[in-house]
């Protein structure tokens, strides 16, 4: 097998996401270990991605500064777990590795695909046209698998109680939906540059039926995904179409397409899992939208008449509820990290308190738990130094893209351009409210290949 061949592969692991996924839920349930095929094969994965880029280093002076990224933040995981060591107890060792991986794995892939980019980019591969080719076959599959496990009666439920939602054969709720909300965009994608006349409207099929299987979820972000997609597909169009004089019959044909799902996704709405769920949650926090009802000759007594009660005012809904509303319990849990944190040595504060904070020994069936929020567990975990180092790739490919796109918004207000950034700030978006994105390598991959396409596509990471 030849070197470009092999480069291939590395992108093409993509399209084999949701396979591994299913077979990971098959795992769990056959054999009773954390050590399952998902972890074993991304592992693999992550490894061969470290190899590529020890050995492209030899010639590369960008992976050679990749290199060295990685070997510092080696350094600042070692001294987390040096500080720790001597300030947590109990100190669960093998759950502190298992995080770290967990961690460390987006910066591994995001750094390592970028030089697969580049090195293909260099061989006239379509870096563009094959990941997004790879993305919609990851997304008609899970949405297939949704649909199939939806008739057969087979899909796991994504509830333990109260609320109703759907994972199909897909074992973590909410890494699945996240996914499917950063791949949603791309089946969009896929559905404009097929769709040049209502009659090819036909190639929006795919998007539905993964944006069916978000529907089953019963969650936020499975419905508030499809709701920005379309939104994007609709009013970029608008834009494309009467504000940049874009005068194509595919703007068109998708302005039309998009505004009918949209009207449909909304008549559909009170039908959907989510809709009785954040019904159920809203009746939880104590919140009643009833309004009293006056009945004709009911009339209450006024002040200073007989019978006259004082009105008790209602409390409006708090600061509190809207956050647990939208945070789903996280903001409690952010607040207690936050306390710990502040009230921790200094050595902490600067490194981090490593996985789940200063944890105590948890009950029995109970395990240390994290915020769920993967910029505030970066943070909490890593401490000043560590963040800061974390989030320095991730701000500087980010940063660099959208000053880029800015300048060259003319030509670049297409599709193309449009669906990738929805894309990208949607898992950007899931990381910072729900989680389960730079801290599942499950869900990273996919926010870290976008991120490296993107780069080495518009040249912002140049050969040697």
């Amino acid at each position: 097998m030849n070197y470009k061949k092999i480069l291939m592969l590395f992108v093409a692991f993509i399209a084999l996401q949701p396979i591994i996924d299913v077979l990971t839920t098959a795992s769990i349930f056959m054999v009773n270990t954390s050590l399952t095929v998902g972890v074993l094969i991304r592992a693999a994965y992550m490894v061969a991605m470290l190899a590529l880029l020890l050995w492209v280093s030899k010639k590369s002076r960008i992976s050679r500064l990749f290199t060295v990224y990685l070997i510092g933040l080696a350094v600042v995981i070692g001294i987390n777990i040096a500080v720790n060591l001597n300030v947590k107890d109990p100190y669960y060792l093998f759950q502190e590795l298992k995080f770290f991986n967990k961690v460390i794995y987006f910066h591994i892939v995001l750094l390592g695909l970028t030089i697969v980019y580049r090195e293909l980019k260099d061989r006239d591969y379509d870096i563009s046209g094959k990941t997004t080719k790879y993305f919609w076959i990851s997304g008609l599959i899970i949405g297939i698998v949704f649909v199939v496990a939806q008739i057969t009666g087979t899909s796991l439920s994504n509830y333990s109680h109260t609320k109703v939602g759907f994972t199909g054969w897909f074992y973590a709720g909410n890494e699945i939906g996240a996914i499917m909300a950063i791949v949603l965009p791309i089946m969009a994608l896929y559905g404009t540059q097929k769709t040049d006349s209502l009659k090819k409207s036909w190639a929006w099929i795919p998007f539905v039926i993964l944006s069916l299987g978000m529907l089953a979820l019963g969650t936020k972000v499975g419905y508030g995904g499809i709701l920005i997609v379309l939104l994007s597909v609709l009013f970029g169009s608008l834009i494309m179409r009467f504000i940049m004089k874009q005068n194509t019959k595919n703007i068109t044909a998708n302005l039309i397409v998009s505004a009918i799902l949209t009207v449909l996704l909304v008549v559909i709405t009170p039908v959907t899992p989510v809709f009785g769920n954040m019904f159920a949650h809203i009746t939880s926090l104590g919140i009643d939208f009833k309004d009293p009802v006056e009945r004709p000759g009911e009339e209450l007594p006024l002040e200073g008449e007989p019978g006259y009660v004082e009105p008790v005012e209602e409390p409006d809904i708090t600061n509190e509820q809207v956050q647990n509303l939208i945070f789903s319990s996280r903001e409690k849990y952010k607040e207690v990290m936050n306390d710990d944190f502040f009230s921790s040595p200094i050595g902490q504060q600067l490194f981090g308190m490593g996985f789940a904070g200063n944890y105590e020994v948890p009950e029995p069936g109970k395990t240390p738990k994290m915020i769920e929020m993967d910029f505030h567990d970066w943070f909490y975990s890593f401490g000043w130094i560590g963040f800061l180092y974390l989030i320095a790739p991730f701000v500087y490919f980010a940063g660099k893209y959208l000053i880029h796109f800015v300048r060259h918004i003319k030509t670049h207000f297409t599709y193309f351009y449009v669906l990738y950034g929805v894309a990208f700030l949607l898992g950007t978006g899931i990381a910072y409210t729900a989680g389960h994105v730079l801290t599942a390598p499950a869900v990273s991959i996919y926010l870290a290949a976008i991120l490296a396409m993107l780069m080495v596509k518009e040249n912002l990471i140049k050969s040697n």
